[in-house]
């Protein structure tokens, strides 16, 4: 009698085990499935523990991912494919990367998706402005407001050509007058490229 109630209670634990390990597969897979997946050019925030403080502050920033869905971190060689991934998937593709580099033993990886991390488009400023680099698209944007956003021209440029790049295509805009309608507004992956002008002879006309 004793032997058949150790039997049932030993059963018995075994079949809570069994179904807290199913609704906690249940759950996880939920979770899963209700996180978005990464796509190019989205950003998003990466937040690194367990490891020394100093490789914590340079790893952990935003990151964006490449228009080839890649994104570079520190003390790993190559690129990660990134792109189709779910955060917590990225997150442990992450810390077994690091662990397989031998870098980190026991690395703690978080991705956070918030409002900043929708997907982002940029236009690239080139040339004879202050601060040359890439900007943010944002509705309205025109060629002016890209440029004051790298700090404006430069004393050497050359406003009445600047060169936009569309698609492979090329056009001169002449942004001399901030209500010319050379002034357009700029699109995803476009290329702003401000010439120099003549340093004897005026703008280079």
């Amino acid at each position: 009698m004793v032997k058949l109630e150790f039997m049932l209670t030993a059963q018995h634990i075994v079949m809570r085990m069994f179904a807290i390990a199913l609704f906690s597969s249940i759950g996880l897979c939920a979770v899963c499935a209700q996180e978005p997946q990464l796509e190019n050019g989205q950003s998003f925030l990466l937040r690194l523990a367990g490891v020394p403080a100093d490789d914590q502050s340079s790893i952990s920033q935003t990151y964006t991912i490449s228009n080839a869905g890649t994104i570079k971190l520190l003390y790993l060689e190559e690129e990660m494919s990134v792109s189709g991934l779910r955060p917590s998937e990225l997150a442990r593709k992450i810390e077994t990367a690091y662990k397989a580099a031998e870098i980190f033993t026991k690395p703690n990886i978080t991705i956070t998706l918030g409002e900043a991390s929708g997907v982002q488009r940029y236009a690239s400023i080139l040339g004879q402005v202050k601060s040359p680099g890439t900007v943010g698209i944002v509705p309205g944007l025109t060629m002016l407001d890209a440029i004051a956003r790298c700090g404006g021209f430069n004393p050497f440029a050359n406003s009445k050509k600047v060169k936009l790049t569309r698609g492979g295509k090329a056009t001169f805009h002449d942004l001399s007058q901030t209500t010319n309608k050379d002034n357009i507004k700029i699109s995803s992956n476009d290329i702003i490229t401000v010439p120099q002008r003549r340093l004897f002879g005026g703008s280079g006309d």
